[in-house]
């Protein structure tokens, strides 16, 4: 009987673990409100509210399209470790 790996993790093209701190944060630092953030990404507010309180994940193809909304203001989705120093 073969056993597969079952990983916690989510794939790279998915969204991390700690999504809903990443969002959150990242959505500061741009200065997008939940609702602006939601006309951004074509969701309702309370999507957006539900991935920043952790109870739901972003699907890969919100996380993709967050990522491109990311890109295109110049501001990556999560900071480099070294940008999180003061």
């Amino acid at each position: 009987m073969a056993m597969h790996a079952v990983t916690p993790t989510s794939s790279p093209a998915g969204p991390p673990a700690d999504a809903a701190k990443v969002i959150r944060e990242w959505r500061g630092r741009v200065g997008l409100t939940q609702e602006g953030l939601a006309q951004a990404l074509n969701v309702t507010f309370s999507t957006v509210s539900r991935w920043e309180n952790g109870h739901v994940q972003p699907s890969k193809l919100a996380w993709r399209a967050l990522q491109q909304l990311a890109a295109s203001l110049g501001t990556p989705i999560a900071s480099p470790p070294a940008d999180r120093a003061s």
